[in-house]
């Protein structure tokens, strides 16, 4: 029973804040971003749409961008590394 209304609080946490846009039919998302219920809300709709920022963050989003691009070449360097057969 206990499990039971754990589960039901925290689905209730993750979706409560996220807002359908009716007129646009895209999803926006609160502020501060909570990338893992975004992550989660986006598994679960495969379909939705995220409406853009009203206020766009160039430098955060560049900050994303190198991070993912740092994180893509480390991974792919251990593949190649595990592939061959080597200790990197």
């Amino acid at each position: 029973m206990k499990r039971l209304a754990f589960l039901s609080f925290t689905i209730a946490t993750l979706i409560a804040p996220i807002q359908v846009q009716a007129q646009t039919g895209c999803v926006r998302f609160p502020q501060p971003p909570n990338p893992e219920a975004e992550l989660r809300y986006l598994l679960s709709h495969p379909r939705a749409v995220v409406c853009p920022s009203s206020q766009p963050d160039p430098a955060g989003t560049a900050r994303i961008l190198e991070k993912g691009a740092r994180d893509s070449a480390i991974a792919n360097q251990r593949l190649r590394c595990s592939l061959s057969g080597r200790v990197c």
